[in-house]
């Protein structure tokens, strides 16, 4: 794991190699029982975690949600920005290509549309505005674009990238992304304490930044779905 940056904004790397990604289903989002991971992520070999995207529900911008052979919130939506989780531990960032996951998929979460793809900025980066929901989130600030942005991607030397920006524009994050290696990545949550990131050693949990949420809620128990990294 590599974190650079500053408070204002940073970037972590992980290595596929060396750590492993989980998803977890939170107590009220998606909700309900049956989901294989619980709502409080194990401490043993912890190393990272981050919450995931928009307030899931019945929205087609947003997506749907994927564990454990069950989903939440509709179908998996074609086109739909994903973060993808295998059961061997790795994960990918990709447009959703549609149809069921493959029997090697632990789970999906998805968000919006891809903010880079290919490498390449999505057209309609600046095109949202502070109210509309659909495209990169309304913010608190009706106003202003500029918010408290998340964003995960992957490289093309494989590594997954995690970056968090504050006071950022959609096209400011996907920026900051694509200048940490992205050459794909996705939005994930936004507003004030929204984005939550946190590393994990001695029992403890440490945040590069003041204004994230609290990562200490990844083992106390979460409300919202997440994701947590484990050492292999």
């Amino acid at each position: 794991m590599e974190v650079t940056g500053d408070a204002a904004a940073f970037a972590v790397r992980f290595d596929p190699a060396v750590v492993r990604f989980v998803l977890h289903a939170g107590s009220q989002v998606p909700g309900g029982g049956g989901w294989q991971d619980s709502n409080s992520a194990a401490t043993e070999r912890l190393v990272a975690g981050w919450n995931g995207g928009f307030l899931m529900g019945n929205n087609a911008s947003w997506g749907g949600f994927f564990l454990a052979g069950k989903t939440a919130f509709g179908p998996l939506r074609a086109g739909t920005a994903s973060e993808v989780f295998y059961k061997n531990g790795s994960m990918d960032v990709v447009a959703w290509p549609g149809g069921a996951p493959g029997p090697d998929v632990a789970g999906v979460r998805q968000n919006l549309a891809l903010m880079i793809d290919g490498g390449k900025l999505a057209g309609n980066l600046d095109k949202g505005t502070a109210a509309d929901e659909h495209t990169w989130g309304f913010t608190n600030d009706a106003s202003n674009v500029h918010a408290n942005r998340s964003g995960v991607g992957v490289r093309a030397d494989g590594k997954t990238v995690y970056a968090a920006v504050r006071g950022a524009s959609p096209l400011q994050l996907a920026q900051f992304l694509q200048k940490a290696g992205a050459v794909r990545a996705m939005e994930l949550d936004i507003n004030m304490s929204r984005p939550i990131f946190g590393t994990y050693a001695d029992g403890k949990w440490s945040q590069p930044a003041p204004w994230l949420g609290p990562a200490v809620r990844f083992t106390s128990g979460n409300e919202r779905d997440f994701v947590v990294v484990y050492e292999r």
